[in-house]
């Protein structure tokens, strides 16, 4: 019996974002997109109130205006260890990032509820930046390197070994829209289509 032929897509050298392969009308974000917001897009759509096209249908601050522990955040954070959840008993009323927990809230758009927060883990920034951030990996570590109570380079390395895999921590959701650039499989760097 005839089976038919099977054929496989092409691969790219690059994982790409949705919007660099196809027109987007509108993002929702989320991994998956939290159910307030797609009820709020749903109705927005109903009633014929969308923003323009490629908004995004969520709110445009970071996720600490929300978050509960709020008023638990010190106002001046200095970290001289950075721990992973696992390593610690986390307190549920407390800042993670003032328990040294990295927690990407102050890089990560709101409109989840703090839903993480709630079941008393970080933020792993799935809502992406907001609209004012043009690399929200580099955003993060920029949030997180100026917390750090350190001016050593020895004492900011120790500091730093608490993060295992940055690049999987900073740019789990949002590699592909990163300002980092990928490398050709002959070493060269690759940029916007020119090699160098």
């Amino acid at each position: 019996m005839d089976k038919g032929l099977l054929t496989l897509p092409a691969f790219d050298e690059a994982v790409r974002t949705l919007d660099q392969t196809v027109e987007v009308d509108y993002y929702l974000p989320g991994c998956p997109p939290p159910v307030g917001l797609i009820r709020s897009a749903l109705q927005a759509l109903l009633e014929g109130r969308l923003p323009p096209r490629g908004s995004v249908l969520a709110p445009d601050v970071a996720l600490c205006a929300e978050c509960p522990r709020k008023p638990t955040k010190p106002e001046r954070l200095a970290l001289k260890d950075l721990k992973r959840p696992h390593q610690v008993l986390i307190d549920p009323q407390t800042c993670l990032l003032a328990q040294g927990i990295i927690c990407l809230g102050p890089a990560t758009r709101s409109g989840c509820g703090a839903a993480c927060i709630q079941g008393n883990m970080p933020c792993t920034g799935c809502l992406g930046p907001t609209s004012r951030v043009l690399d929200g990996g580099a955003k993060a570590l920029s949030a997180l390197a100026s917390l750090l109570d350190a001016t050593e380079e020895a004492e900011i390395e120790r500091i730093l070994e608490g993060i295992p895999d940055p690049v999987g921590l900073f740019y789990r959701y949002s590699l592909p829209a990163s300002l980092l650039h990928r490398r050709a499989g002959n070493g060269r760097r690759v940029q916007e289509g020119r090699t160098r």
